[in-house]
């Protein structure tokens, strides 16, 4: 009989599957034993698959074999972990965005301060100007208390993360989105830096893909969505016309409805250009400062102004905002909350954007007053 140990990470191995399809095939039957136990005609009915069956077919071939079981040994050989969606340990903000991973594969452990996290991005061949300027804000950053998320690569990325881990006794944090499996990572010269990561207890590594999985060009757009999506905004910093950040930023600023901030660089210099552009064309606020930044989080960035001491005597006196009086989207949420409703119900029945519905729902979720459980939420 076919091993059905651990379901959801039978339909992560499944070849043709993907976390966009599976993610589908969950919303409609309701869980990972659900899909397992449907026809290929019922996976049919999911945009994406065909009626042939040939997914289905891949999936019973999965679970013929022993590749479930191989994949968890290399999961424990490597020291890491599967986190689910609906996990206490999956990220929160990540659970908002539209198309989440079902599945994680992490290295290190997550904390509950590391929902404010903001992540940066940039060139891989960055200037001597990026990267000093990626190493002062994610350093200034990481000792305000925010957690630091890129995506393990050269330039930009690896200062930032540098920086973070630089700041360890102050209390820094970084958390690496890879492009490719745990085992295999990319750019392979950035083990130690994620062996660092780890041993030092400083954050995470993380993939939506098996161990051994391979890098590859389409793995990283898909990344992208998973370090803007973790991350209450998005810094840009050094990023050219046509530069892969941008997708982070795009994504960021048009389908999450986070905070997007651009460094600016010299108006003549070409690794710099999308940052000006996204400036000029009104989708990313200039930033010069860590504080500049912290302003841009809005009420998570302003409670961490406070506890380091870089709010105004007024805001100090008035206590932090995270744990203050509600804004008004909060309390129409708050309001359609007194029985568990999904993210769609919360978007009905208080007539809010969903993307602000989205970001208002983690805000709730960080403060304590709303608790999500089986995709629902509650206010506690």
């Amino acid at each position: 009989m076919p091993s059905t140990r651990h379901p959801l990470l039978a339909l992560s191995l499944t070849p043709g599957l993907g976390p966009t399809l599976t993610g589908r095939l969950l919303d409609l039957l309701g869980s990972a034993e659900a899909v397992l136990g449907a026809s290929a005609a019922d996976w049919g009915r999911v945009k994406g698959i065909a009626g042939d069956g040939r997914l289905r077919a891949a999936l019973d071939q999965v679970l013929a074999s022993d590749a479930v079981e191989r994949e968890l040994a290399a999961v424990a050989a490597h020291g890491a972990q599967l986190i689910a969606l609906g996990d206490a340990a999956y990220p929160r903000a990540l659970s908002h965005i539209p198309d989440p991973p079902p599945l994680l594969w992490m290295r290190g452990a997550l904390q509950e301060r590391d929902a404010l996290a903001l992540a940066i991005v940039g060139s891989r061949r960055c200037t001597a100007y990026g990267r000093e300027q990626a190493d002062r804000f994610a350093a200034g950053l990481a000792v305000a208390g925010v957690t630091i998320v890129s995506g393990g690569a050269y330039g930009i990325d690896a200062a930032a993360h540098g920086a973070a881990l630089r700041m360890r006794p102050a209390g820094g944090r970084t958390v690496a989105v890879i492009g490719s499996g745990l085992a295999r990572p990319y750019p392979k010269e950035h083990a130690p830096l994620f062996d660092k990561i780890v041993a030092e207890g400083a954050g995470a590594v993380l993939s939506e893909l098996p161990m051994t999985f391979p890098p590859s060009a389409e793995n990283f757009p898909r990344r992208n969505r998973i370090l803007s999506g973790m991350s209450l905004g998005t810094l840009l910093i050094e990023a050219a016309d046509r530069s892969g950040a941008l997708i982070t930023a795009r994504l960021c600023n048009d389908e999450h409805g986070r905070e997007l901030m651009a460094l600016p660089g010299r108006v003549d210099s070409d690794a710099s250009a999308g940052c000006h552009k996204a400036i000029r064309e009104g989708w990313a606020t200039l930033v010069t400062s860590v504080g500049e930044v912290l302003e841009q989080l809005g009420e998570a960035g302003q409670m961490l102004k406070v506890a380091t001491g870089q709010a105004d005597p007024a805001a100090k006196a008035g206590g932090a905002p995270l744990f203050g009086s509600l804004n008004d989207p909060q309390r129409q949420i708050m309001g359609v909350l007194g029985e568990a409703c999904s993210l769609d119900e919360v978007t009905a029945r208080t007539g809010l954007p969903v993307q602000n519905v989205q970001v208002e729902l983690t805000m709730l979720e960080i403060r304590g007053v709303v608790k999500r459980s089986g995709g629902k939420f509650q206010a506690k």
